[in-house]
């Protein structure tokens, strides 16, 4: 359960030994018996029991618990988290370093397991390929534009501190920057996306 990270959601509330929780399918095809109730989040299931048959319409008696959900934690579960990166693994490679790599085997499962792992981190660092990021689609005079940006908002901020600083960058000059640097990155950006989609469908640019 560790593993898999589950959590057992009857470890607090046991049910009675001549109890049984059982489920039947609409169509009575299948009928199982409940033993476990797993979560994927623990101290997420309280107070579970089973309702009598008499306080509902049906003949069989209902289970019931009380969920408590974090509405921010399940939010975050439908977001790919931040700074991650999807691995991207060159299958020649892969194959190569998975036949060269020397297999152990070890009696106890855990050690097993732990070297397991290890050989499977080795091959996997050995065929992986870095993502072009996203300054590698921005060429050289537009990264000089930034730069120019940056220095001309540091030499204002720096005017606005020392007022006997001659030095005068007016406010057109770094409007002027930030025109030209937003369009430039606009541009190669979208041209980037273009350059992509082409390669997709087998096209050369």
């Amino acid at each position: 359960m560790f593993a898999a990270r589950l959590f057992h959601g009857k470890s607090l509330f046991e049910k009675k030994e001549h109890r049984r929780w059982t489920w039947e399918s609409p169509n009575g095809t299948t009928h199982a018996e409940i033993d476990h109730i797993m979560t994927n989040r623990g101290w997420r299931l309280y107070d579970a029991s089973v309702v009598q048959s008499f306080c509902g319409e049906s003949g069989q008696r209902l289970l019931r618990a009380k969920i408590r959900f974090d509405h921010h934690l399940e939010k975050n579960t439908c977001h790919r988290p931040k700074g991650r990166k999807q691995a991207v693994f060159d299958e020649d490679l892969l194959n190569d370093a998975l036949s060269l790599y020397d297999w152990r085997v070890a009696e106890d499962p855990t050690v097993d397991y732990e070297l397991l792992l290890k050989g499977l981190r080795t091959c996997a660092n050995a065929a992986s390929l870095s993502l072009s990021s996203r300054n590698a689609r921005i060429s050289l005079n537009t990264k000089a534009l930034l730069e120019k940006r940056r220095s001309l908002g540091m030499d204002r901020n720096e005017k606005t501190k020392n007022k006997k600083n001659k030095k005068k960058k007016t406010h057109l000059e770094l409007l002027v920057a930030n025109t030209g640097t937003r369009k430039a990155k606009t541009e190669e950006m979208s041209t980037g996306h273009q350059r992509v989609q082409y390669s997709a469908i087998g096209i050369e640019t």
